[in-house]
């Protein structure tokens, strides 16, 4: 039975070892089976008797059988095996390209095929049996359309598997008890090079070429349908017919009459009828039938919807509803004739303060945000009024009485040429103008509007008060000068309707699907720990597919997902004791979430950051093997002009270290760790999965039912158990898994120590252990995650246990207020008893270390008298970056703003409406050339859009008609969805664009409405001819803008973020200096300590917002060597490095002191010459940054290189699995991880910028002494 159990290996291609037809060229191939496999001897010598002998007989070639993929759902008497593809771990190492047809047969089938051949009048030797015909790149792609995941791919070359090397796949491990690993390689190795020669399977002849191996075959067979009751003997089917299957015997073959049995894989073992069938006596044919059988379709994975129109759930379509009602609402006062009267002709206003604030969101924060809104608006009418009383002031009253006259004497004159009153026409003409009052009004209302343009810029929060303040502060601009006498209301036509829509939005938001922000933050935190759940699956999947790396980028993804949640949860949690809410929790309650959440958030990121860490290097690695500039220089060597390489000599030191590091046992060190890992922490993974799950179903529990379906006592108790459940659950994988983890590590290492548990190598040779201590930082990772959750489950069982039924919860901001008063009491917020040890970092604590790290710069101060000081911040006041911006919206508005005042063209800015023109010249105009040339596409674009949408409506709802009020209504409720839903859910970037096109639909339906029911004078028309002419003003408006950005000259966007990064740079150079100085006292239950964390995690918040920036860097026209492209590299370095510090500094805190002193002796942390180089590097690369010098060609890098160097000599004496199994080794390697990729990263990080910056002092490599 063994030497049956072992030939089912030899089975696996079936083609004959001994005549195979390429016996010259595979001759030592089968000295090499014989060498794998000694029963094999005996086989190849069963062949040679046969041949020798008369007897009749034949070997079946079946190819690959077809039952190791379909295990353990088919009837199959072979041991398990693994060929190429594992189908349970959904990996793949594919032979040669994938490319070349294989055969698959089911051995089922192959009895059949024997028991049929014996009917055959003749054998030939070889008898062929063909299952299905398809290569294994279709095989995999098969296989991932059943399971619905794509599977790992990795393809071994031919020349590797001459070399008896294969991909070491995750089901092999468990065939080495009986196959030891280096012969089971060298022997599949054989066959799998077989099936990469097309040769094989060219000496087959088919006549028919079936692919019958199909998804419903997959679907029905593998491990991913995971029926309930699986069938051995059976194929699972459902309910899709299949063809009949045939069994074809063809005789005749190119080297012989080689017999070729052909059938279609049946799909369920029945008895069968078998009809003889013979056709001229040379081609015998067997037919047989079975009975009619289904299978399973294959489960198709479920397609998404694209970003923006995925938001069919039941939130975000209330809040849909919420902001189309508010539209609709507001758009009903223009067609509702007393608004329209009492409001005036710009009554559709306040469509556009809806599209500028939707009633989105939580109602507190509208509130804010309509308070902007209106603080703006009342500021500028309030600073008009002035302005406009002092402009009166500054005409003589005489005058103004003799003009007026004058005024009246030519209205009487020209009283028959106009429809309008023509007093009204003579004023808006220009016939009261005088420069006095001009001047006065200019300078002091442009004297606002160039503060109102810094605010913006300094308080980005603020933009809406700035733009309304603009709005309103050009109305008095372009009419105040205009007007005979003092007229305090003027602006009374954009307010009126203005503070009517934030009535309706504010109504909407209290009675029409109420959010309060208890509600919005627990809903946050929901999609916050739902998101950090996905981190476990990469998570196995990055154990089980090592070494692939296409989990970096669903890693980066989800890591820059997670920190967009927790930015976009950490403003709800401030407006939580302004809130009135009803339900289990307080706003303490949640308040209390908010730091075991962030520390969950924060183990979950260090997981991912160590597996992208992986990542890195392994492309890195790849990057520098494919570029290997030796040999690229040898090709070169003949060339006259040779291509300069950058960092030539730090990618020479790389490659040296590369080299000593690509040995073989290296990679198999970290293999066999990984796919430890992948058995041993199964159990914790899923017990923090279900904690995950459990913390996130109690907050939905306790979102969502807090009015309608409330939990009865049982259920809400038995809810409780469960998630005490699964705490416990937790608690106890955790306590086992590192137990199981260090047996399993050192079960993989075990040949490394002796029998002593002793390293057996030398120092040099310690690079063999990288696995293990790889294998230390994931164990140490996960259990730190593990605690994280576990704290963040106590907490939530608690609430739970404290607040079984709901409750109005009062606003306990206002209590401090109201307390003396009422004499209430506040509910005090429910922590877990345990959590003392947990430090927590308030925002003082979080300051004082963040204000630490940057007060650790001295510069000498150079004493100057108090007026030039003076004179000194004045200029830099007014050049700097808001200095700048207000001075072009400043010359913006002048442009657009004096031929409002002009006689000669004063009436025919007010009938053209030129007002829209300077609002378009003041919110067009940008910071940078890159924002405006992108914002100059959009919303031009939406513009466009608008108008076009705007016609539709207008002549949809009115025909050809003046305006039918119920029609256009009908129309606006249609447009209110539509238009809400761009608003809503269109990329942040296109949302101006978006604004901007409906506001020109409601100015086109506006404007034509008050046309023609609302008659005066300027008036544009409707349809079409308000259309164009917006299309015009928004065009002008941009070309103002467009100048003034040009002035004083473009500011570059990428210079900007090149300065940014710059200052992200500095402030990492700060924090490993404050690591160094405090290294001797670091201490993890120091709040300092704890407040690094929140530190980092904003400083990845501030780099996170860069990326909108860098996107839109393709639109800017500039000379600086600064491209999207880089940019993005150096930020994607400069998140790395922030997290590898952060980690370095929190674990080194839990350190010993004995571990942390051996830390620093063997990685040269505190080594005054390494820390010299770090900070030079970092800089030298800052000040680069800055100003786009080229970067000197000799640096100290690589920086690794030198660490690793530091570390050759330590003593690895005392280097035994007794040391390795103290618990503190774990944080030492976490550790050391975190120091190696700090210094890669800069490394990296100093080559990414010289193919930016260049390189310069260049150094001969040959220099030496003489």
């Amino acid at each position: 039975m063994d030497a049956i159990h072992q030939f089912q290996v030899c089975s696996i291609f079936g083609n004959n070892l001994q005549g195979s037809g390429l016996t010259l060229e595979f001759s030592s191939d089968l000295s090499r089976f014989v060498t794998a496999l000694p029963p094999l001897k005996y086989y190849f010598e069963a062949i040679d008797i046969l041949k020798a002998s008369e007897l009749e007989w034949t070997v079946f070639l079946n190819g690959v059988f077809l039952d190791y993929y379909g295990m353990p759902h088919i009837k199959t008497y072979l041991a398990p095996n693994v060929f190429a593809i594992d189908m349970a771990k959904k990996v793949a190492a594919i032979p040669g390209d994938g490319n070349t047809p294989v055969t698959f047969t089911w051995s089922m089938d192959l009895a059949k095929f024997v028991v049929a051949a014996l009917d055959l009048p003749s054998w030939e030797e070889e008898s062929c049996v063909v299952g299905d015909e398809v290569t294994f790149n279709q095989f995999v792609d098969m296989a991932e359309e059943v399971c619905g995941v794509k599977f790992a791919r990795s393809y071994d070359s031919v020349a590797r598997l001459k070399a008896g090397e294969i991909t070491e796949l995750p089901g092999h491990l468990g065939l080495y008890a009986d196959f030891p690993k280096p012969v089971f390689q060298r022997f599949m190795a054989i066959f799998e090079m077989w099936t990469t020669d097309v040769r094989l399977q060219r000496r087959f002849t088919w006549s028919t070429t079936p692919s019958r191996l199909s998804a419903s075959y997959l679907a029905a067979t593998t491990t991913c349908s995971s029926p309930t009751h699986p069938t051995p003997a059976h194929w699972h089917c459902d309910t899709e017919p299949r063809a009949t299957p045939t069994l074809t015997i063809d005789a005749g073959h190119a080297h012989g009459a080689v017999q070729e049995i052909t059938m279609s894989t049946p799909r369920e073992t029945s008895d069968s009828t078998t009809e003889k069938e013979s056709n001229n006596g040379n081609s015998p044919t067997l037919q047989q039938t079975n009975t009619r059988t289904t299978t399973t379709p294959p489960s198709k994975k479920k397609r998404k919807l694209p970003p923006f129109l995925d938001h069919f759930n039941a939130r975000d379509l209330k809040i849909l509803f919420r902001c189309s009602v508010a539209f609709w609402v507001a758009s009903l006062l223009i067609v509702i004739e007393p608004t329209l009267r009492t409001f005036g002709n710009a009554t559709f206003f306040g469509c556009i303060v809806v599209m500028f604030l939707p009633p989105s969101g939580v109602v507190l924060i509208f509130i804010m945000g309509g308070f902007t809104m209106i603080l703006g608006m009342a500021l500028a009418w309030a600073w008009g009024v002035i302005a406009m009383k002092a402009a009166q002031a500054t005409r003589p009253q005489a005058e103004t009485q003799a003009r007026l006259q004058l005024l009246g004497q030519e209205a009487v004159r020209s009283a028959n040429s106009t429809a309008y009153p023509a007093a009204s026409v003579l004023v808006y003409d220009g016939f009261m103008l005088d420069t006095r009052v001009t001047v006065t009004f200019f300078c002091m209302l442009c004297l606002f509007v160039y503060f109102m343009a810094r605010l913006r810029i300094r308080a980005p929060k603020l933009a809406l008060t700035a733009i309304f303040a603009w709005i309103v502060t050009d109305v008095f601009l372009t009419i105040g000068p205009l007007l005979p006498s003092f007229q305090g209301t003027i602006p009374q036509v954009l307010i009126k309707p203005a503070a009517a829509a934030l009535a309706i939005s504010l109504a909407c938001s209290m009675f029409i699907f109420p959010e309060s922000t208890s509600h919005l933050t627990l809903f946050s935190m929901h999609k916050l720990v739902t998101a950090m759940s996905a981190s476990l699956d990469l998570t196995r999947g990055f154990l089980e597919n090592h070494p692939n790396t296409s989990h970096m980028e669903p890693m980066q993804a989800l890591r820059a997902g997670v920190l967009g949640g927790w930015a976009a949860l950490e403003p709800a949690m401030g407006f939580l004791s302004f809130d009135l809410s009803f339900g289990h929790w307080s706003a303490q309650d949640i308040t209390s979430l908010r730091e075991p959440i962030r520390r969950v958030m924060v183990a979950s990121m260090s997981l991912l950051a160590f597996e992208i860490l992986q990542g890195r290097s392994q492309e890195r690695m790849k990057q520098l093997s494919s570029n290997d500039i030796r040999s690229q220089e040898l090709a070169q060597a003949e060339e006259k002009e040779k291509k300069h390489m950058y960092g030539r000599h730090q990618v020479m030191q790389s490659l040296n270290l590369l080299d000593s590091l690509r040995e073989p046992e290296v990679g198999q060190s970290v293999s066999d760790s990984y796919h430890a890992l992948s058995q041993a922490s199964n159990p914790l993974l899923e017990a923090c999965k279900e904690a995950f799950q459990a913390i996130g179903h109690s907050i939905q529990e306790n979102n969502s039912r807090r009015w309608f379906g409330r939990l009865s006592a049982e259920d809400f108790a038995r809810m409780r158990q469960s998630h005490v459940d699964v705490l416990e659950h937790l608690r106890e994988g955790r306590a086992r898994f590192p137990n199981v983890a260090n047996e399993a590590l050192f079960a993989s290492h075990q040949h490394l120590f002796d029998s002593n548990g002793k390293f057996h190598g030398h120092a040099s040779q310690r690079h063999k252990l990288v696995g293990m201590f790889f294998g230390f930082n994931f164990e140490d990772r996960l259990l730190i995650l593990a605690s994280a959750l576990i704290r963040a489950l106590e907490q939530i069982t608690l609430l739970e246990k404290e607040r079984p039924t709901v409750r109005l919860w009062f606003p306990t901001g206002l209590r401090k207020f109201g307390a003396w008063a009422f004499g209430g009491s506040r509910a005090p917020a429910v922590a877990a008893p345990d959590l003392g040890d947990f430090p927590q970092a308030d925002k003082e604590t979080i300051d004082e270390v963040q204000q630490s790290f940057s007060s650790r710069v001295h510069k000498p101060v150079r004493k100057r008298n108090k007026i030039s000081a003076m004179i000194l911040g004045f200029g830099h006041w007014l050049s700097n970056e808001e200095g700048i911006f207000a001075m072009r919206i400043l010359i913006a508005t002048l442009a657009a703003g004096i031929p409002a005042v002009c006689r000669s063209s004063s009436g025919f800015y007010y009938r053209e409406k030129g007002l829209w023109a300077l609002i378009m010249a003041q919110t067009g105009t940008a910071s940078f050339s890159a924002e405006f040339n992108f914002a100059f596409v959009t919303r031009i674009a939406g513009t466009v859009a608008g108008g076009v949408l705007g016609m539709l409506g207008w002549y949809i709802g009115s025909g050809i008609g003046i305006g039918n009020p119920y029609g256009l209504g009908a129309v606006l409720a249609v447009y209110s969805v539509i238009l809400m839903w761009f608003r809503l859910y269109t990329p942040p970037p296109l949302i101006p664009a978006v604004m901007i096109g409906g506001a020109t639909v409601i100015l086109v339906i506006g404007y034509s409405y008050i046309d023609t029911h609302l008659p005066s004078y300027g008036n544009p028309g409707w349809g079409y001819e308000v259309f164009w002419r917006r299309t015009v003003l928004v065009i002008v408006g941009f070309a103002v803008s467009f100048v003034v950005t040009l002035l004083p000259w473009p500011s570059s966007l990428s210079r900007n973020i090149a300065r940014k990064l710059s200052g992200v740079l500095d402030n990492e150079a700060d924090h490993y200096a404050a690591l160094l100085s405090s290294w001797a006292d670091l201490d993890s239950h120091n709040r300092h300590t704890s407040a690094v964390e929140a530190v980092t995690v904003r400083l990845a918040a501030d780099l996170g917002a860069l990326s909108g920036p860098i996107a839109s860097l393709k639109f800017e026209l500039s000379s600086s060597v600064f491209d999207s492209q880089t940019c993005g590299r150096i930020k994607s370095i400069a998140e790395f490095i922030n997290y590898q510090l952060a980690h370095l500094h929190i674990r080194a805190a839990t350190l010993s002191p004995e571990l942390r002193r051996r830390f620093a002796i063997a990685s040269g942390i505190l080594d005054h010459r390494a820390i010299a180089d770090v900070m030079v590097v970092l800089g030298i690369v800052a000040q680069s940054l800055k100003t786009g010098d080229p970067l000197p060609a000799r640096l100290p890098t690589p920086l690794l290189k030198k660490c690793l160097e530091h570390g050759h000599g330590a003593d690895v004496e005392s280097l035994t699995i007794d040391v390795l199994k103290k618990e503190g080794i774990r944080g030492y390697t976490v550790c050391m991880s975190a120091y190696l990729g700090f210094l890669s990263g800069v490394d990296e990080l100093v080559l990414a910028l010289k193919e930016a910056v260049g390189e310069a002092h260049h150094i001969p490599d040959d220099l030496k002494y003489e």
